[in-house]
């Protein structure tokens, strides 16, 4: 890949920043300062040496869970058809995504870990008492999929090429997927214990059709999405 495609590919952050200031989504200097600092350190996580690499790539991932969680000042959400976009973390995500492209990967393995992930979620959490049946209309389960898109690829980028593909390399694919999992279950703290342990195991349907898929982020981002989605569609937002 040459370096002037990189360059390119790492603009797409800034850009998005810079469209979310037209439209009136982005106010002050700290999503300036973001946008820019997430082009500049994904460029380099991308195109440095290695040492420079690792740790432009530590900073890019650091940046982005500050997106996602709300940690970067001035960006507001995105209405769409009574859902909402996160406007950080969908800029992450896209970000992410134009930096470093995978493909769609899936086979029998992925095919099984998915359809026990939306089986036993949505049951568990249902006998937790988490939800309760409440079906939402056709328009809110539409509008909240499309949303949800945006926050579903921004969560599983951060923590399958950010988390969980790190640690494989170190402590294993197990101990990378059951650490990438608590990791996401902790990140729902705000919810309550509960719903962190339902999100933890989430998380390891998502790393699991990772992990099986090969490495493919869209196969994890898929199932997270059709899981969100079928929530909505069950027990209503």
């Amino acid at each position: 890949m040459t370096t002037f495609l990189l360059l390119l590919r790492a603009l797409v952050g800034p850009g998005l920043v810079a469209f979310a200031y037209w439209q009136g989504l982005a106010h002050g200097l700290f999503p300036a300062l973001a946008g820019v600092g997430l082009g500049v350190l994904m460029f380099g996580a991308a195109a440095a040496r290695r040492d420079t690499a690792i740790v432009c790539f530590l900073f890019a991932g650091a940046l982005m869970l500050a997106l996602a969680l709300h940690l970067v000042p001035g960006f507001s959400r995105t209405p769409l058809w009574g859902a909402s976009i996160h406007t950080a973390k969908a800029i992450a995500g896209l970000a992410a995504m134009a930096m470093f492209p995978t493909a769609l990967r899936w086979n029998a393995k992925v095919s099984a870990v998915a359809l026990a992930t939306l089986v036993v979620v949505p049951v568990l959490a249902w006998w937790l008492g988490l939800v309760r049946w409440a079906p939402a209309g056709l328009a809110a389960v539409g509008a909240f999929a499309i949303a949800n898109l945006f926050s579903s690829l921004a969560e599983e980028w951060f923590f399958r090429r950010w988390v969980q593909q790190p640690l494989s390399g170190v402590v294993g694919a197990v101990l990378a997927l059951l650490a990438s999992a608590a990791l996401f279950g902790l990140a729902h703290f705000q919810q309550g214990q509960l719903t962190m342990v339902m999100a933890a195991v989430a998380g390891l349907g998502y790393g699991a059709a990772f992990w099986l898929s090969g490495g493919s982020i869209w196969a994890a981002v898929l199932l997270h999405w059709m899981l969100n989605v079928l929530r909505v569609a069950m027990f209503g937002g």
